[in-house]
């Protein structure tokens, strides 16, 4: 059973996580332990502690004078996650081989509501985490997880650029489903080529939009 303590740090954890991935934070915030603790009504240690582990998962950077700041994602950076991403969803394509899936790999199957942004994020990164579960190698899930929760915000500036994102989604649980393999990999990659060709409009639509 955890202390009072150690859930106290939990949620804090997990609040910070929540408004950095939902991207409350604009790029390249600088965060104030004092200002964060005050707002939330706890301990400066709790709120260290919980930046300090989403340093650790890459989801923020180090600021100034030790502390932490929100990541900026230029076009570089952007080209270069997405083709990390790119390749671990090709890791796991390939170690799944071509087997049908018995069932869409969005975990809500057909019923995903592709009208709202938010949920076409979420269908998008879990879509993908399925298909890393099915590789059944841990490693690789963890990348993919890890990844695709960096990429969470500029997920929502890609709904807000491209209107075909749900059709996207809804091609690959077809591809998954009836016609894996060769024909699901180059989905897959088109899929990240397509943003990474676009990695400077993405960068840029991000700073305007926060």
């Amino acid at each position: 059973m955890m202390s009072p303590g150690t859930r106290q740090g939990e949620k804090v954890y997990a609040d910070l996580k929540e408004a950095v991935l939902s991207g409350r934070y604009a790029s390249d915030t600088e965060l104030s332990i004092a200002a964060i603790a005050d707002d939330i009504g706890t301990s400066g240690s709790p709120v260290r502690d919980g930046l300090h582990r989403l340093y650790g998962e890459r989801l923020l950077q180090m600021g100034p004078h030790r502390g932490f700041r929100v990541p900026s994602w230029n076009a570089d950076a952007l080209r270069d996650c997405y083709t990390w991403h790119g390749h671990l969803m090709r890791m796991a394509i390939k170690a799944i081989g071509p087997k049908a899936l018995r069932e869409p790999v969005a975990p809500e199957g057909w019923l995903t509501d592709y009208s709202n942004p938010d949920r076409i994020v979420a269908t998008a990164e879990r879509m993908f985490l399925t298909l890393a579960n099915r590789s059944s190698s841990n490693e690789l899930v963890a990348a993919v997880a890890n990844a695709g929760e960096r990429l969470r915000t500029i997920r929502l500036v890609e709904t807000e650029r491209w209107s075909d994102c749900a059709d996207e989604l809804v091609s690959a649980n077809v591809l998954a489903r009836f016609e894996p393999g060769s024909r699901l990999l180059e989905a897959i990659w088109n899929y990240h080529r397509r943003r990474i060709r676009a990695a400077n409009m993405l960068s840029e639509s991000l700073k305007s939009r926060l």
